[in-house]
């Protein structure tokens, strides 16, 4: 069976110091002993540049040299996205743009000629035509997916076949769905022998010859410290060919290719989200109060930015802007089911700085609109805390 493996890794910008530290000696320094100790091993990596940035700004250069090197002899294949973890359909054009040029470049600037990425992971795999055109236009070859974007079920997925998105009369761009049930494997304290994995890629019924997988690299080590080790014997097992995503197309050069057009949709969305139209449940939920105060939030900021160019705390704001757009502080809003008050309360005050470097130049109303919306997410995560009766616990800055 040939696996192709892909690991997403990846921190909010102004993550805490100790939480790096944690996950960088519990996880990605593990995975990457693996790799080191197994030269017959190949996977694909997905590195935001938030993380690159914070991984080098807190002292764990030697992971991103390692990354570096194992990517130089052709071990990791590097997957690019964009640089600060947004969900890239709620952002204009130009902002998609600019988040992918930004992870091109911090990328480019620490890892080197390694860099040299032929595909494209979406933050939370979340999917919209706009978003792939734009992605197309940068030169990436494929995107990958969750299976559920594939006709909006589980299960219809081949991964013994090449899909593609039609962009324009002649441009294609490729698309590999991942396994979502197989992938998921990974979230679960269940997955505590290879034999399981095996079992679950059995029953699947569709990985005969090829598996197709992609996850949180923090599952491996940090959030399940048994799992690394699970990991690296499935990995290592003679069943099992590990290859990174572009030798996997490779691999189906001579395969049937469908055209597909892909739903809209996230590697969080369920089935039952089509119904209601909640494409991107953790993260626009029209339910939800925090997730439609932070999407105005996001407008009034843009806004706000867009006119101040000539400004002198334009440089502060628009730098600001840029990290503001991380997918977190709705993720922990969405309580489905997980809820976390720090990282909505750091996500309103990203906002509060972009609007107090340029109060002079915004509408009297506008201000007025920033202040309200902050204060109502606020004061939904209170009510929502009293409720638990916990304390809130949040990093500082960004």
């Amino acid at each position: 069976m040939y696996w192709a493996n892909l690991l997403h890794i990846y921190q909010p910008p102004g993550q805490k110091r100790e939480i790096i530290n944690e996950v960088a000696l519990e996880s990605y320094g593990r995975i990457l002993n693996v790799l080191e100790k197994h030269p017959e091993i190949e996977i694909s990596l997905n590195i935001c540049a938030s993380l690159t940035e914070q991984l080098h700004e807190s002292g764990h250069e030697d992971i991103v040299t390692r990354i570096r090197m194992l990517a130089e002899a052709g071990r990791i294949e590097l997957v690019s996205s964009a640089a600060y973890h947004p969900i890239l359909p709620f952002l204009p054009e130009k902002e998609i743009i600019r988040q992918i040029r930004l992870n091109e470049e911090i990328n480019r600037k620490y890892f080197g000629s390694a860099w040299q990425p032929r595909g494209f992971f979406l933050p939370e795999m979340a999917y919209s035509r706009k978003a792939a055109e734009v992605i197309k236009s940068m030169g990436y070859q494929w995107i990958v997916l969750d299976e559920i974007a594939y006709k909006g079920r589980i299960g219809g997925a081949a991964f013994d076949k090449k899909y593609r998105l039609k962009i324009s009369l002649f441009r294609h761009l490729g698309v590999i769905f991942r396994n979502r049930g197989l992938s998921a494997t990974f979230f679960s304290d269940r997955l505590d022998a290879a034999d399981k994995f095996f079992s679950a890629a059995q029953k699947d019924g569709r990985c005969d010859k090829f598996a197709v997988t992609a996850f949180d690299g923090e599952n491996l080590g940090h959030h399940q410290s048994h799992l690394i080790d699970v990991w690296e014997k499935i990995i290592t097992d003679p069943r099992v060919v590990p290859v990174g995503y572009s030798q996997y197309l490779g691999l189906l050069r001579k395969s049937k290719t469908e055209k597909v057009e892909p739903v809209n949709s996230s590697w969080a969305t369920e089935q039952e989200d089509f119904t209601n139209g909640n494409f991107y449940p953790l993260w626009s939920d029209p339910y939800n109060l925090i997730h439609e105060g932070f999407r105005k939030l996001a407008v009034l900021a843009r806004k706000s930015v867009y006119r101040s160019v000539k400004e002198e705390n334009y440089a502060a704001a628009r730098k600001i802007l840029d990290k503001a757009m991380f997918s977190d502080p709705c993720w922990w809003a969405s309580a489905r089911p997980w809820w976390g008050p720090g990282m909505i309360i750091l996500g309103v005050r990203c906002f509060s700085k972009i609007f107090a470097l340029l109060e002079m130049s915004m509408d009297p109303r506008e201000r007025e609109e920033a202040k309200s919306l902050s204060e109502m997410i606020l004061s939904a995560v209170k009510t929502k805390e009293i409720k638990k009766n916990n304390h809130l616990q949040f990093s500082n800055e960004i």
